[in-house]
């Protein structure tokens, strides 16, 4: 799971099978089934093999889902953070996990609001299987992304406007001075070309 640290919200990462749900103790039939051994010790009954293949498997699948949002979250995202579960082999196996992301915007800077957002948008939804909480995080990069793109286009459009009545007032002079010495005869016997020029240029 990944999670968004300027975001008021932080929810548990779903197993990727049932077996765990973020717990850090064994569950209770896995403890009944470590207490009520009659094999000698140092041996694992059938079931408690599959429970720690199973808890094998979670703990792939979790780490796998967390690296993925670390590598593509990059400099944003943090360190993994996990959540574990006690197997009947007396190890510790990952059975949930967040990695936390800075999703803030920056600050005066639309077009680099634009690149992190897109960045951490492919974080959340860089596992193969993305929880709810992943396409929160990832709607949320989106919504900021695109009030920065609208920022950017009101930016490009004031420049814009500026740059035209800076040019009109530029072209304005040029053009008069030309037409005048036009007018004053200035102009060689290839005044009609040189006029036209001058008109393409400005037109």
């Amino acid at each position: 799971m990944i999670s968004a640290v300027s975001a008021p919200f932080v929810q548990a990462l779903p197993p990727p099978s049932s077996s765990a749900a973020g717990r850090t103790t064994a569950s209770p039939e896995v403890q009944a089934t470590t207490e009520n051994t009659s094999h000698a010790p140092g041996q694992l009954s059938d079931d408690e093999r599959a429970v720690i293949e199973q808890l094998k498997k979670v703990d792939q699948e979790v780490r796998a889902h967390e690296q993925a949002h670390k590598n593509a979250g990059g400099k944003f995202a943090g360190a993994a953070s996990f959540g574990f579960e006690v197997g009947p082999d007396g190890k510790q196996y990952a059975v949930s996990g967040e990695v936390p992301i800075d999703i803030a915007p920056v600050e005066g800077n639309p077009e680099a609001t634009i690149a992190k957002m897109n960045t951490v948008a492919a974080a959340a939804l860089a596992p193969a299987k993305p929880s709810g909480q992943d396409r929160q995080v990832a709607a949320q990069a989106a919504a900021i992304r695109a009030e920065a793109q609208s920022e950017l286009i009101r930016e490009s459009r004031l420049e814009l406007s500026g740059e035209n009545d800076d040019s009109s007032q530029d072209v304005n002079p040029l053009n008069i001075s030309a037409l005048a010495a036009y007018e004053a005869g200035a102009v060689s016997e290839n005044s009609e070309k040189i006029s036209g020029n001058i008109l393409d240029f400005f037109s």
